[in-house]
């Protein structure tokens, strides 16, 4: 019988990875409390590839 290991899926890196598949521009590097350095989103670059397509505030309907 196999266990289970006993530690949480980091679903943050998770998506960050995910993001750099399709963006790998919009990924970078940025210290972490620790100080130890960990993959991030620019969020700027990646707001950038949506630019014409991004709704906000009161322009939304549903």
């Amino acid at each position: 019988m196999e266990k289970m290991r006993m530690e949480s899926v980091d679903i943050v890196a998770q998506n960050v990875e995910k993001i750099g598949q399709i963006f790998p521009d919009c990924i970078t590097e940025a210290e972490d409390e620790s100080g130890n350095l960990q993959k991030v989103v620019d969020k700027d670059k990646l707001m950038q590839k949506f630019t014409h397509k991004i709704i906000g505030g009161h322009n939304r309907t549903l």
